[in-house]
């Protein structure tokens, strides 16, 4: 008898150490404790950044700044890949609302002072800004202006920059403009 057992207890530990469980039976399958989440919708878009709110211009720190951006506050609204930008709180005649589309197209549009031109607007590779490209032509549809500027959120979502090229008439000019959240205000509805 002792010898049966011993048989016994050796082909139970042979076939637990090959896997397979002492009379045939098989563990239970453990069940999640929580269901896991639906897949991501296709097409679904994550936006990187939120530029929604008012914001003021720091000239102590900006660089380049343009008269009509001197003392600018400015209004975003933001849905999605869509920002809607205005002045408010003075009359600017030659600083106007504007609206950009992110979604990395080609576009026409009116810029400045009665010209067109097209524009494309894409979040930045790395997440963390907005590249937007615009070329201004003139009424006879020659090219007039370039330019290329690059968005950025710092300090936790309170600071707003914006570091523009621009080349016009063979000229080249840069500026790098600072922009405060005003706290606790958000921009007009319409």
């Amino acid at each position: 008898m002792r010898i049966r057992r011993a048989r016994a207890a050796v082909f139970a530990a042979a076939l637990l150490a090959a896997g397979v469980p002492a009379g045939a039976q098989t563990a239970p399958t453990p069940r999640p404790t929580l269901p896991a989440p639906p897949p991501p919708k296709k097409g679904a878009k994550i936006v990187p950044l939120d530029f929604g709110g008012v914001w003021e211009i720091d000239l102590k720190v900006s660089e380049g700044v343009s008269t009509s951006m001197g003392k600018a506050v400015l209004a975003v609204r933001q849905n999605g890949d869509r920002l809607w930008i205005e002045p408010i709180e003075q009359p600017r005649p030659y600083l106007s609302a504007d609206e950009i589309v992110v979604d990395g197209k080609l576009y026409e549009k009116a810029i400045g002072r009665g010209d067109k031109g097209t524009v494309q607007a894409q979040w930045g590779k790395d997440r963390k800004s907005l590249w937007i490209q615009t070329v201004t032509k003139n009424p006879e549809g020659d090219e007039v202006a370039f330019q290329r500027s690059r968005w950025e959120l710092k300090d936790g979502g309170n600071t707003w920059t914006r570091k523009t090229w621009t080349i016009q008439k063979g000229k080249t000019r840069e500026s790098f403009l600072v922009f405060r959240k005003r706290p606790g205000e958000k921009p007009p509805e319409h």
